[in-house]
Order: C-alpha cells, then sequence, then structure tokens
C-alpha cells in the first residue's frame, strides 16, 4: 500500500531528475539532445495455457518522460574537413552521403508507468506500474518546409519495473513479486511525428509511437503482452560544437 501512495512522488522526482541530468549532458559534444513527455496507453493482452485470452481488461493511461542523444549517420558538413578513406569516399558520391545524412541512429533512456483497469465477476482490479529503460533507434529526418521536417524511427526498448502494484478490490498485490512484470521487458516498435526549428539550436516535436512485446512474459499458465501507444512532446537541443 505504501509503495502505491509513494508513487505519485516517484513520478515527480524522476521528472526533475530527467530534467537535471539533460542541462548536464549537454556540455558534452553531442549533436542532438531530445528531452520528450507525454502519456502511454497501454493493453495488456493477458492469456491462458490454451491461447484463451482473458476478456475485461482495457486500457489504461500513465506518463512516459525520458531523454535520447542522436547523431547523424554521416554529417557531409564534416566530412569536408576530413581525409580519410570512408571520407574521401563519400565526398566522390555526394547523392550517397546526403541520403546517408537524413538518418540518424540514437540512444535514451526511457521512464514509463505502463497501467491497464479491468473488473471480472464483480471483482475491480487495476495494474499501475513504473519502468526504466533504455531504447536505442534508427531515425529518419526529412525536411517537408523551411524548418518543419517530419521523423520516423524504429525502436527497441528494453525496461525492467522499478514498482507496481495490483488493486484488487480493496486489497493491493506487490508486482515486484510476480514474475510476468519484475523481469527484463522488451519491446519493438516505432514512432513518427513532426519537428520544426524554433532557432538555430532549439525545435520542438510532437510524435506518436507504437510499441509491443517481443515475446510473452509467462506465469502460471498465463502469458502476458503489453502494447503501449505514446503520444510524446519533445525539446530537441542541437549543438554546433565541432
Amino acid at each position: 500500500m505504501f509503495k502505491h501512495l509513494f508513487a505519485p512522488a516517484i513520478g515527480r522526482i524522476s521528472w526533475y531528475t530527467l530534467v537535471i541530468l539533460l542541462i548536464g549532458v549537454y556540455r558534452i559534444h553531442a549533436q542532438e539532445w531530445t528531452f520528450q513527455a507525454g502519456t502511454n496507453v497501454t493493453t495488456f493482452s493477458f492469456q491462458t495455457s490454451n491461447g484463451v485470452p482473458l476478456s475485461g481488461i482495457k486500457p489504461g493511461s500513465g506518463q512516459s518522460v525520458g531523454f535520447q542523444y542522436h547523431r547523424k549517420w554521416v554529417d557531409t558538413s564534416a566530412l569536408l574537413l576530413k581525409s580519410s578513406p570512408t571520407a574521401i569516399y563519400m565526398n566522390q558520391h555526394p547523392s550517397l552521403a546526403k541520403l546517408l545524412s537524413r538518418f540518424q541512429w540514437g540512444l535514451g533512456i526511457q521512464m514509463n508507468q505502463f497501467n491497464a483497469v479491468g473488473d471480472a465477476v464483480n471483482t475491480v482490479y487495476s495494474y499501475q506500474t513504473n519502468y526504466v529503460g533504455i531504447t536505442p533507434s534508427l531515425q529518419l529526418t526529412q525536411v517537408l518546409y523551411k524548418g518543419l521536417s517530419f521523423q520516423a524511427s524504429g525502436e527497441i526498448q528494453i525496461n525492467r519495473m522499478l514498482q507496481g502494484n495490483q488493486l484488487v478490490n480493496n486489497r493491493f498485490v506487490d508486482l515486484m513479486q510476480e514474475e510476468q512484470f519484475n523481469g527484463i521487458q522488451t519491446m519493438l516498435g516505432y514512432r513518427a511525428g513532426i519537428r520544426q526549428k524554433i532557432t538555430e539550436n532549439i525545435q520542438i516535436s510532437l510524435s506518436l509511437g507504437k510499441l509491443a512485446s517481443t515475446g510473452p512474459s509467462r506465469s502460471q499458465g498465463t502469458s502476458l503482452h503489453m502494447q503501449p501507444t505514446s503520444i510524446l512532446f519533445g525539446i530537441i537541443l542541437t549543438s554546433t560544437s565541432k
């Protein structure tokens, strides 16, 4: 019960911690740092050992917050200052260099709440969880008009639970003791959205993402898949350091 009562405070601390980290790491010579915050709407798909879906579970909403580092696959501006074999090859093939410069690889830290609610045979229950994870990604950016760009990415999320409760009528169950929730949760999916340049070093973004568990979490004859859909607002800081 006490973990449940402290869950909102944990969420606030996570927000503050990530903001402080974002300000600190921006001093590193990074190409782009993105701070994102928004909402997850998560579907829990439970199945019996016979593959029969358990009915009564409905999507729940929760917070999502994190930051990512992105770097261009090929930086055409930096190539002009180098004389390595790779730089010479790319300078001799400008079309290929321009295409690859639209792609960015990234690595981020994400904190997510994956929640759900439900009812069955006069029993009301809910799931409230907090996860932390890392997110490798590959992103494509395409300029649409002046400072407006379209971006799409493929993502992998590797999550581990920090805290979680299941409320069953008036009783709380600690999900840290449940095998289906406290193990490593790996998800695969995509994200798409738009970004708008505000200044030379600042952009804002809005994106929609969908993820799904790569495999079921099994316990006591049942299996669980999580399928979160997220809407995130982002602030992108671009470093001009070489």
